[in-house]
């Protein structure tokens, strides 16, 4: 009699177990509601199973078990929780491997005391017992693994699903795990190696990923500090003509001082000074706000430089709809790749043509400028094999993608173009 309350107990705790912990691992959530309304599941699940186990027998009851109790809870999971099929299907799986914890502990205290009703007791406190833990300290982690994405979830899933259908193969099905087969016995090590090395090769192309990310993070904040250092160079600029200018008339007196007592060559230096300090503060005003003018400024200067002539066409208010420090990276990225491109020319002519403008609440912006060829785009990307170039490409990509923008590089007709609506 004490064998069969136990046994009953033992097959309550573990159908509650199985459907508890399918739930929770997804994520849902460990309140009074889905308590209840899994609460409820059960027990017409379990019914299910006992309308089926006296209708056909235990025999029978037992091989159907899968499609009497398994199938309909991950049903269940898809259906009333809205979780996808795979993930659903994953966390039975892995709920189902999880009971293997009681299964072993079961059979040990078995194997010491050869006494059914110590093993059934052992399994029942020991799935109470991996019930809280669980629910406690990898429920958390589980919901977040089993949101991934379908590939990386196979790949989870890979081993409870192997499992599963060895354990019902060789122990519910038949009985090869206990004929002494030495590759039935094997088989799960082999499966373990299998899943480990899948593991490590997954592991290690997120590791790459992460790495590059962490990399291109690191690139994209020294790209802002060197940007938000040259803008601060332009606002200190503003600030020496002011002095310059407020002085004007300082300097004009020392100029006669020198031309009425000769001193020619002393004038000519001292209005060269003057000149160099003019020219480095030179902001050309494109637009009202600033900081554009200021990142226009830095780049026509370098333009200039090199023989490359900027056309500018800018419509935009003092204020942008969006982070300017973040437009300005994206600006100062594009002119750069047009400067690299341009400088690279075996012309005499070499042009660029940028225009921004804003309409509907978005920033509008283009830029081309001329290229010999054309260069490879990889999923609508210019792409290059150079060293230490496209990053500013994948700058602006970046950027773009921040600010729930979009854009656009295209060549033809011996002229690259980007375009940038954000």
């Amino acid at each position: 009699m004490l064998i069969q309350i136990l046994t009953g107990i033992h097959n309550l705790t573990t159908l509650l177990f199985g459907i508890y912990m399918s739930a929770f691992f997804l994520g849902v959530r460990q309140n009074v509601k889905n308590t209840c309304t899994l609460l409820l599941f059960s027990i017409c699940d379990g019914a299910c199973y006992m309308i089926c186990f006296f209708a056909l027998g235990g025999f029978t009851s037992n091989r159907l078990y899968p499609l009497l109790v398994h199938l309909p809870l991950a049903l269940f999971l898809i259906l009333y929780y809205r979780y996808p099929v795979i993930s659903s299907f994953v966390s039975v799986f892995s709920a189902y491997l999880c009971c293997q914890i009681s299964n072993w502990i079961g059979l040990f205290v078995l194997d010491l005391t050869n006494n059914p009703a110590w093993y059934f007791a052992a399994r029942i406190l020991t799935t109470l017992l991996t019930f809280f833990l669980l629910c406690k300290y990898v429920c958390r982690t589980t919901a977040a693994v089993f949101a991934k994405e379908k590939r990386e979830l196979c790949i989870i899933g890979f081993l409870p699903f192997v499992y599963y259908i060895f354990d019902y193969s060789v122990t519910k099905f038949s009985s090869l795990l206990y004929s002494g087969n030495k590759a039935i016995v094997e088989f799960m090590g082999f499966a373990f190696c299998i899943a480990y090395l899948v593991f490590l090769f997954v592991y290690f192309q997120e590791y790459e990923q992460q790495q590059e990310i962490r990399q291109y993070n690191n690139l994209m904040e020294m790209q802002l500090t060197s940007l938000q250092k040259e803008i601060e160079q332009m606002n200190a600029s503003r600030q020496t003509l002011s002095i310059l200018r407020h002085d004007m008339r300082h300097h004009l007196g020392i100029l006669r001082s020198f031309l009425q007592n000769g001193n020619v060559d002393k004038a000519l230096l001292y209005i060269q000074d003057i000149d160099e300090a003019y020219d480095k503060t030179v902001v050309t005003v494109y637009s009202k706000n600033e900081m554009i003018n200021s990142v226009l400024s830095i780049y026509e200067a370098r333009c200039h430089k090199k023989g490359i002539s900027l056309c500018c066409d800018i419509a935009v208010a003092e204020t942008l709809p969006c982070p300017e420090i973040a437009f300005c990276a994206i600006l100062s990225n594009a002119l750069e790749n047009a400067m690299h491109a341009l400088s690279a020319l075996d012309t005499p002519r070499k042009w660029a043509a940028l225009s921004i403008s804003s309409k509907g609440g978005h920033l509008l912006l283009r830029l081309e400028n001329p290229v010999v060829k054309a260069p490879v785009f990889v999923d609508g990307i210019p792409a290059t094999s150079r060293q230490g170039h496209g990053i500013g490409v994948k700058s602006i990509v970046y950027y773009v993608e921040q600010l729930n923008g979009q854009c656009q590089f295209s060549a033809s007709n011996g002229t690259f173009m980007v375009r940038i609506i954000i």
